[in-house]
Protein backbone atom coordinates (compact mmCIF):
# COMPACT_ATOMS: atom_id res chain seq x y z
CA UNK A 1 0.00 0.00 0.00
CA UNK A 2 2.82 2.40 0.86
CA UNK A 3 4.61 1.74 -2.46
CA UNK A 4 1.39 2.24 -4.42
CA UNK A 5 0.79 5.51 -2.60
CA UNK A 6 4.32 6.73 -3.34
CA UNK A 7 3.96 5.81 -7.03
CA UNK A 8 0.67 7.70 -7.13
CA UNK A 9 2.26 10.75 -5.48
CA UNK A 10 5.16 10.57 -7.92
CA UNK A 11 2.74 10.64 -10.85
CA UNK A 12 0.77 13.52 -9.35
CA UNK A 13 3.99 15.37 -8.65
CA UNK A 14 5.20 14.97 -12.24
CA UNK A 15 1.92 16.18 -13.73
CA UNK A 16 1.83 19.15 -11.35
CA UNK A 17 4.79 20.77 -13.05
CA UNK A 18 2.94 20.72 -16.35
CA UNK A 19 -0.61 21.51 -15.27
CA UNK A 20 -0.42 23.76 -12.19
CA UNK A 21 0.78 27.34 -12.23
CA UNK A 22 2.65 29.19 -9.51
CA UNK A 23 -0.45 30.72 -7.93
CA UNK A 24 -2.18 27.35 -7.56
CA UNK A 25 0.95 25.82 -6.08
CA UNK A 26 1.02 28.50 -3.39
CA UNK A 27 -2.57 27.70 -2.39
CA UNK A 28 -2.22 23.92 -2.26
CA UNK A 29 -2.52 22.25 1.14
CA UNK A 30 -0.31 19.57 2.67
CA UNK A 31 -3.53 17.54 3.08
CA UNK A 32 -3.26 16.66 -0.61
CA UNK A 33 -0.01 14.80 0.09
CA UNK A 34 -0.95 13.15 3.41
CA UNK A 35 -1.40 9.39 3.93
CA UNK A 36 -4.60 7.58 4.80
CA UNK A 37 -4.30 8.65 8.44
CA UNK A 38 -3.99 12.33 7.48
CA UNK A 39 -0.31 12.61 8.48
CA UNK A 40 2.86 13.17 6.42
CA UNK A 41 6.15 11.30 6.66
CA UNK A 42 9.46 12.61 5.26
CA UNK A 43 8.77 11.39 1.71
CA UNK A 44 5.31 12.95 1.57
CA UNK A 45 6.58 16.18 3.13
CA UNK A 46 9.37 16.31 0.53
CA UNK A 47 6.76 16.04 -2.25
CA UNK A 48 4.71 18.81 -0.68
CA UNK A 49 7.71 21.13 -0.20
CA UNK A 50 8.98 20.52 -3.73
CA UNK A 51 5.50 21.29 -5.06
CA UNK A 52 4.99 24.59 -3.25
CA UNK A 53 8.56 25.67 -4.07
CA UNK A 54 7.91 24.97 -7.78
CA UNK A 55 11.06 22.89 -8.14
CA UNK A 56 11.87 22.20 -11.84
CA UNK A 57 11.77 18.63 -13.12
CA UNK A 58 15.45 18.89 -14.09
CA UNK A 59 16.34 18.57 -10.39
CA UNK A 60 14.69 15.15 -10.19
CA UNK A 61 15.00 13.66 -13.69
CA UNK A 62 17.83 13.08 -16.15
CA UNK A 63 17.25 13.02 -19.94
CA UNK A 64 15.50 9.81 -20.90
CA UNK A 65 14.18 9.09 -17.39
CA UNK A 66 10.36 8.84 -17.34
CA UNK A 67 9.60 8.21 -13.66
CA UNK A 68 10.60 10.10 -10.53
CA UNK A 69 12.38 8.30 -7.70
CA UNK A 70 10.76 9.33 -4.41
CA UNK A 71 14.10 8.96 -2.61
CA UNK A 72 15.65 11.38 -5.11
CA UNK A 73 13.03 13.98 -4.22
CA UNK A 74 13.76 13.48 -0.53
CA UNK A 75 17.50 13.88 -1.18
CA UNK A 76 17.03 17.09 -3.18
CA UNK A 77 14.77 18.48 -0.45
CA UNK A 78 17.03 17.27 2.40
CA UNK A 79 17.89 20.75 3.67
CA UNK A 80 14.18 21.70 3.74
CA UNK A 81 13.34 18.49 5.63
CA UNK A 82 16.14 19.20 8.12
CA UNK A 83 14.78 22.73 8.61
CA UNK A 84 11.29 21.28 9.10
CA UNK A 85 12.56 18.98 11.86
CA UNK A 86 14.28 21.85 13.63
CA UNK A 87 11.15 23.99 13.52
CA UNK A 88 8.31 21.57 14.35
CA UNK A 89 10.02 18.34 15.42
CA UNK A 90 10.26 14.84 14.03
CA UNK A 91 7.70 13.12 11.74
CA UNK A 92 4.94 12.25 11.51
CA UNK A 93 3.64 15.77 10.75
CA UNK A 94 0.12 17.13 10.67
CA UNK A 95 -0.88 18.96 7.45
CA UNK A 96 -1.84 22.12 9.33
CA UNK A 97 1.67 22.30 10.81
CA UNK A 98 3.26 22.30 7.35
CA UNK A 99 0.69 24.69 5.90
CA UNK A 100 1.08 27.14 8.81
CA UNK A 101 4.87 27.01 8.55
CA UNK A 102 4.80 27.54 4.76
CA UNK A 103 2.45 30.52 5.09
CA UNK A 104 4.48 32.05 7.91
CA UNK A 105 7.75 31.67 6.00
CA UNK A 106 6.27 33.33 2.90
CA UNK A 107 4.81 36.16 4.97
CA UNK A 108 7.94 36.80 6.99
CA UNK A 109 10.54 36.20 4.29
CA UNK A 110 11.02 39.89 3.53
CA UNK A 111 10.49 41.02 7.13
CA UNK A 112 12.96 38.59 8.71
CA UNK A 113 15.57 40.63 10.62
CA UNK A 114 19.26 40.15 9.94
CA UNK A 115 19.97 38.56 13.31
CA UNK A 116 17.64 35.67 12.42
CA UNK A 117 19.69 34.85 9.32
CA UNK A 118 23.07 34.12 10.93
CA UNK A 119 24.09 30.66 9.73
CA UNK A 120 25.18 28.37 12.54
CA UNK A 121 23.90 30.78 15.21
CA UNK A 122 20.24 31.62 14.64
CA UNK A 123 19.84 29.41 11.55
CA UNK A 124 21.12 25.84 11.34
CA UNK A 125 24.27 25.25 9.33
CA UNK A 126 23.78 22.10 7.18
CA UNK A 127 26.36 19.31 7.23
CA UNK A 128 26.99 17.15 4.20
CA UNK A 129 25.24 17.39 0.85
CA UNK A 130 22.26 19.71 1.39
CA UNK A 131 22.16 18.90 5.11
CA UNK A 132 21.68 15.15 4.77
CA UNK A 133 24.47 14.43 7.30
CA UNK A 134 23.30 16.74 10.07
CA UNK A 135 23.48 20.34 11.24
CA UNK A 136 25.17 22.82 13.55
CA UNK A 137 22.95 25.02 15.69
CA UNK A 138 20.96 27.13 15.96
CA UNK A 139 21.19 28.34 19.55
CA UNK A 140 18.29 27.13 21.70
CA UNK A 141 16.82 29.03 24.62
CA UNK A 142 14.49 27.04 26.87
CA UNK A 143 13.25 26.90 30.44
CA UNK A 144 15.33 23.85 31.39
CA UNK A 145 17.68 21.30 29.87
CA UNK A 146 14.87 18.75 29.51
CA UNK A 147 13.06 21.17 27.16
CA UNK A 148 15.99 21.41 24.75
CA UNK A 149 15.08 18.15 23.01
CA UNK A 150 11.66 19.57 22.07
CA UNK A 151 10.98 21.79 19.10
CA UNK A 152 10.35 25.43 19.89
CA UNK A 153 6.57 25.35 19.35
CA UNK A 154 6.12 22.61 21.98
CA UNK A 155 8.71 23.77 24.51
CA UNK A 156 8.70 26.20 27.43
CA UNK A 157 10.98 29.23 27.37
CA UNK A 158 13.43 30.85 29.77
CA UNK A 159 11.66 32.87 32.45
CA UNK A 160 12.48 36.15 34.14
CA UNK A 161 10.11 37.88 36.53
CA UNK A 162 8.98 38.79 40.02
CA UNK A 163 8.46 36.01 42.58
CA UNK A 164 6.86 35.64 45.99
CA UNK A 165 8.66 33.09 48.19
CA UNK A 166 5.91 31.61 50.38
CA UNK A 167 8.42 29.90 52.71
CA UNK A 168 9.23 33.22 54.34
CA UNK A 169 7.41 36.42 55.32
CA UNK A 170 8.31 39.56 53.45
CA UNK A 171 8.19 41.11 50.04
CA UNK A 172 8.93 39.55 46.69
CA UNK A 173 12.14 39.33 44.73
CA UNK A 174 13.47 38.64 41.27
CA UNK A 175 13.45 35.18 39.73
CA UNK A 176 14.95 33.73 36.57
CA UNK A 177 15.27 30.23 35.16
CA UNK A 178 16.52 29.02 31.82
CA UNK A 179 18.89 26.91 29.73
CA UNK A 180 21.01 27.85 26.74
CA UNK A 181 22.20 25.09 24.40
CA UNK A 182 23.93 24.64 21.06
CA UNK A 183 22.96 21.38 19.29
CA UNK A 184 25.23 19.44 16.95
CA UNK A 185 23.19 16.86 15.00
CA UNK A 186 24.14 13.86 12.89
CA UNK A 187 21.57 12.08 10.66
CA UNK A 188 21.58 8.38 9.73
CA UNK A 189 18.99 6.87 7.37
CA UNK A 190 18.26 3.13 7.39
CA UNK A 191 15.54 2.81 4.72
CA UNK A 192 11.80 2.05 5.08
CA UNK A 193 11.42 5.42 6.81
CA UNK A 194 13.70 4.37 9.68
CA UNK A 195 16.29 6.87 10.87
CA UNK A 196 18.51 7.68 13.82
CA UNK A 197 19.74 11.13 14.80
CA UNK A 198 22.47 11.82 17.34
CA UNK A 199 22.63 15.20 19.01
CA UNK A 200 25.33 16.55 21.32
CA UNK A 201 24.32 19.78 23.03
CA UNK A 202 26.55 21.73 25.42
CA UNK A 203 24.13 23.33 27.89
CA UNK A 204 24.43 26.21 30.34
CA UNK A 205 21.49 26.33 32.76
CA UNK A 206 20.46 28.48 35.68
CA UNK A 207 17.75 28.78 38.34
CA UNK A 208 17.78 31.82 40.62
CA UNK A 209 15.02 32.82 43.06
CA UNK A 210 16.04 35.38 45.65
CA UNK A 211 14.60 35.56 49.17
CA UNK A 212 14.57 38.82 51.09
CA UNK A 213 16.66 38.84 54.24
CA UNK A 214 17.95 35.25 54.16
CA UNK A 215 19.86 32.90 51.87
CA UNK A 216 18.46 29.78 53.53
CA UNK A 217 15.42 29.62 51.27
CA UNK A 218 17.00 31.04 48.14
CA UNK A 219 17.24 28.95 44.99
CA UNK A 220 20.68 29.55 43.49
CA UNK A 221 21.72 26.94 40.94
CA UNK A 222 24.14 26.94 38.03
CA UNK A 223 24.33 23.88 35.73
CA UNK A 224 26.82 22.77 33.13
CA UNK A 225 25.97 19.64 31.16
CA UNK A 226 26.69 17.82 27.92
CA UNK A 227 23.57 15.83 26.98
CA UNK A 228 23.81 13.19 24.27
CA UNK A 229 20.36 12.79 22.69
CA UNK A 230 19.35 10.03 20.31
CA UNK A 231 16.21 10.43 18.17
CA UNK A 232 15.08 7.00 16.97
CA UNK A 233 12.37 6.74 14.30
CA UNK A 234 11.33 3.06 13.87
CA UNK A 235 9.90 3.65 10.41
CA UNK A 236 6.85 2.23 8.67
CA UNK A 237 7.18 -1.38 9.76
CA UNK A 238 7.62 -3.08 13.09
CA UNK A 239 11.23 -4.08 13.72
CA UNK A 240 10.36 -7.77 14.24
CA UNK A 241 7.68 -10.11 12.93
CA UNK A 242 5.97 -10.33 9.56
CA UNK A 243 3.90 -7.64 7.91
CA UNK A 244 0.71 -9.64 8.52
CA UNK A 245 1.52 -9.83 12.24
CA UNK A 246 2.16 -6.10 12.38
CA UNK A 247 -0.94 -5.07 10.46
CA UNK A 248 -3.13 -7.17 12.73
CA UNK A 249 -1.98 -5.14 15.72
CA UNK A 250 -2.16 -1.67 14.20
CA UNK A 251 -1.94 0.21 10.95
CA UNK A 252 1.32 0.53 9.08
CA UNK A 253 1.63 4.09 10.42
CA UNK A 254 1.26 2.86 13.99
CA UNK A 255 5.00 2.16 14.16
CA UNK A 256 6.27 5.32 12.46
CA UNK A 257 6.93 7.05 15.73
CA UNK A 258 9.82 8.60 17.60
CA UNK A 259 11.81 7.75 20.72
CA UNK A 260 13.94 10.45 22.35
CA UNK A 261 16.65 8.87 24.54
CA UNK A 262 18.96 11.13 26.53
CA UNK A 263 22.09 10.68 28.66
CA UNK A 264 23.15 13.85 30.49
CA UNK A 265 26.38 14.13 32.49
CA UNK A 266 26.23 17.30 34.57
CA UNK A 267 27.94 19.52 37.14
CA UNK A 268 25.90 21.78 39.39
CA UNK A 269 27.00 24.59 41.67
CA UNK A 270 25.71 28.06 42.61
CA UNK A 271 26.73 31.44 41.22
CA UNK A 272 29.46 31.70 43.89
CA UNK A 273 30.69 28.14 43.20
CA UNK A 274 30.16 27.08 46.81
CA UNK A 275 28.48 23.69 46.45
CA UNK A 276 29.57 21.05 43.94
CA UNK A 277 27.39 18.19 42.72
CA UNK A 278 28.42 15.81 39.94
CA UNK A 279 26.05 13.37 38.28
CA UNK A 280 24.58 11.72 35.24
CA UNK A 281 20.92 11.38 34.30
CA UNK A 282 19.27 9.16 31.68
CA UNK A 283 15.74 9.57 30.36
CA UNK A 284 13.47 8.42 27.53
CA UNK A 285 10.37 9.94 25.92
CA UNK A 286 7.93 8.50 23.40
CA UNK A 287 6.47 10.82 20.75
CA UNK A 288 3.49 9.61 18.73
CA UNK A 289 0.16 7.86 18.98
CA UNK A 290 -0.09 5.07 21.52
CA UNK A 291 -0.35 1.71 19.71
CA UNK A 292 -2.34 3.18 16.82
CA UNK A 293 -4.91 4.80 19.13
CA UNK A 294 -5.98 8.46 19.08
CA UNK A 295 -4.03 9.24 22.27
CA UNK A 296 -0.98 11.31 21.32
CA UNK A 297 2.19 11.77 23.41
CA UNK A 298 5.01 14.27 23.20
CA UNK A 299 3.52 17.18 21.24
CA UNK A 300 0.44 19.34 20.90
CA UNK A 301 -2.49 17.54 19.27
CA UNK A 302 -5.91 18.86 18.24
CA UNK A 303 -9.00 17.94 20.25
CA UNK A 304 -11.54 17.43 17.45
CA UNK A 305 -12.22 20.79 15.75
CA UNK A 306 -12.65 22.76 18.97
CA UNK A 307 -9.58 24.98 18.55
CA UNK A 308 -8.19 23.34 21.69
CA UNK A 309 -4.98 21.30 21.75
CA UNK A 310 -3.39 19.10 24.40
CA UNK A 311 0.13 17.87 25.07
CA UNK A 312 0.78 14.81 27.23
CA UNK A 313 4.34 13.92 28.22
CA UNK A 314 5.62 10.99 30.27
CA UNK A 315 9.38 10.89 30.85
CA UNK A 316 10.94 8.16 33.05
CA UNK A 317 14.35 9.05 34.52
CA UNK A 318 17.24 7.46 36.37
CA UNK A 319 19.84 9.63 38.13
CA UNK A 320 23.16 9.14 39.91
CA UNK A 321 24.88 12.05 41.66
CA UNK A 322 27.56 12.73 44.25
CA UNK A 323 28.01 15.84 46.40
CA UNK A 324 31.68 16.82 46.42
CA UNK A 325 31.00 19.92 48.54
CA UNK A 326 27.96 21.24 50.37
CA UNK A 327 26.72 24.81 50.54
CA UNK A 328 23.99 27.17 51.69
CA UNK A 329 21.92 26.68 48.53
CA UNK A 330 21.53 22.92 48.80
CA UNK A 331 20.19 20.64 51.52
CA UNK A 332 22.71 17.99 50.49
CA UNK A 333 25.88 17.37 52.48
CA UNK A 334 29.39 16.51 51.37
CA UNK A 335 29.65 12.82 50.57
CA UNK A 336 25.98 12.39 49.63
CA UNK A 337 25.94 9.61 47.06
CA UNK A 338 22.45 9.18 45.54
CA UNK A 339 21.10 6.71 43.02
CA UNK A 340 17.51 7.64 42.22
CA UNK A 341 14.66 6.47 40.03
CA UNK A 342 11.82 8.77 38.99
CA UNK A 343 10.24 10.68 36.16
CA UNK A 344 7.99 13.49 35.03
CA UNK A 345 4.36 13.65 33.93
CA UNK A 346 3.04 16.79 32.25
CA UNK A 347 -0.30 17.81 30.75
CA UNK A 348 -0.67 21.07 28.83
CA UNK A 349 -3.55 22.67 26.96
CA UNK A 350 -3.29 25.30 24.22
CA UNK A 351 -6.24 27.51 23.37
CA UNK A 352 -6.92 29.58 20.27
CA UNK A 353 -3.72 29.09 18.25
CA UNK A 354 -5.54 29.36 14.90
CA UNK A 355 -7.46 32.52 15.80
CA UNK A 356 -5.33 34.66 18.13
CA UNK A 357 -2.19 34.58 20.25
CA UNK A 358 -2.40 31.24 22.03
CA UNK A 359 -2.90 30.67 25.75
CA UNK A 360 -1.10 27.68 27.30
CA UNK A 361 -2.29 26.23 30.61
CA UNK A 362 -0.69 23.19 32.18
CA UNK A 363 0.64 21.28 35.13
CA UNK A 364 3.54 18.91 35.72
CA UNK A 365 4.80 16.64 38.48
CA UNK A 366 8.32 15.27 38.70
CA UNK A 367 9.67 12.98 41.38
CA UNK A 368 12.66 10.90 42.49
CA UNK A 369 12.94 8.01 44.93
CA UNK A 370 16.43 7.22 46.24
CA UNK A 371 17.33 3.56 45.83
CA UNK A 372 20.66 4.14 47.59
CA UNK A 373 22.00 7.00 49.69
CA UNK A 374 20.06 9.33 52.00
CA UNK A 375 18.03 11.14 49.38
CA UNK A 376 14.65 9.70 50.29
CA UNK A 377 11.69 10.87 48.23
CA UNK A 378 11.64 14.29 46.56
CA UNK A 379 9.12 15.86 44.21
CA UNK A 380 8.24 19.09 42.47
CA UNK A 381 4.75 20.25 41.47
CA UNK A 382 4.28 23.02 38.92
CA UNK A 383 1.28 24.70 37.34
CA UNK A 384 1.30 27.66 34.97
CA UNK A 385 -0.53 29.82 32.43
CA UNK A 386 1.31 31.49 29.53
CA UNK A 387 -0.14 33.95 27.06
CA UNK A 388 2.09 33.97 23.98
CA UNK A 389 2.56 37.49 22.65
CA UNK A 390 4.58 36.12 19.70
CA UNK A 391 6.19 32.84 18.69
CA UNK A 392 9.20 33.68 20.89
CA UNK A 393 7.82 35.61 23.86
CA UNK A 394 4.97 35.31 26.34
CA UNK A 395 3.68 36.42 29.74
CA UNK A 396 3.62 33.69 32.41
CA UNK A 397 2.00 33.17 35.80
CA UNK A 398 3.49 30.12 37.53
CA UNK A 399 3.36 28.30 40.87
CA UNK A 400 5.95 25.74 41.99
CA UNK A 401 6.20 23.75 45.20
CA UNK A 402 8.53 20.96 46.29
CA UNK A 403 12.25 20.32 45.85
CA UNK A 404 14.57 21.25 43.01
CA UNK A 405 15.71 18.04 41.28
CA UNK A 406 19.48 18.12 41.91
CA UNK A 407 20.23 20.41 44.86
CA UNK A 408 17.01 19.30 46.64
CA UNK A 409 16.37 22.89 47.74
CA UNK A 410 12.86 23.50 49.06
CA UNK A 411 10.73 25.95 47.09
CA UNK A 412 7.22 27.37 47.31
CA UNK A 413 7.11 30.11 44.68
CA UNK A 414 4.57 32.21 42.83
CA UNK A 415 6.12 33.84 39.75
CA UNK A 416 4.86 36.49 37.35
CA UNK A 417 7.20 37.16 34.48
CA UNK A 418 8.14 37.13 30.82
CA UNK A 419 9.04 33.93 28.98
CA UNK A 420 11.41 33.74 26.00
CA UNK A 421 12.32 30.83 23.74
CA UNK A 422 14.13 30.25 20.49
Amino acid sequence: MRNLFLIFCSAVFSLSFLLINVEAAENISAKNFAGNDGMLDEHEAALYLAFIKNKPLSEFLVPGQLTIDIDKIKKVMAIDIADLKLRIGEPLWRPQELDSLAIAKKRDHQKKPGWKKITGVTVAKPLGEKGDKGSLGPIRLRKSGSELAKNSSNAKGALIGFSDNRLINGGGAWNTQGALGYPVKFFFQHGQGRSTEFEITPVFGWNLAEAEGTAEYEVNELDFSLPVIVYISPGGNKMTGTYEENISAASDRGFSRLWIVRARPYFQTDFDFRHEIYGIEASAEYVGYLFGSKLYFGGFENIASSGLQYQLRIIPRVDYSETAKGGIHTTRQEGDDWFRLGGQVALDFRIGEEYFNSLDIGTSYQFFEALSGQGGYSDLFNTYATWWLSENAGMTLEYSKGNTPVAAQKIDLVILGLEFKY
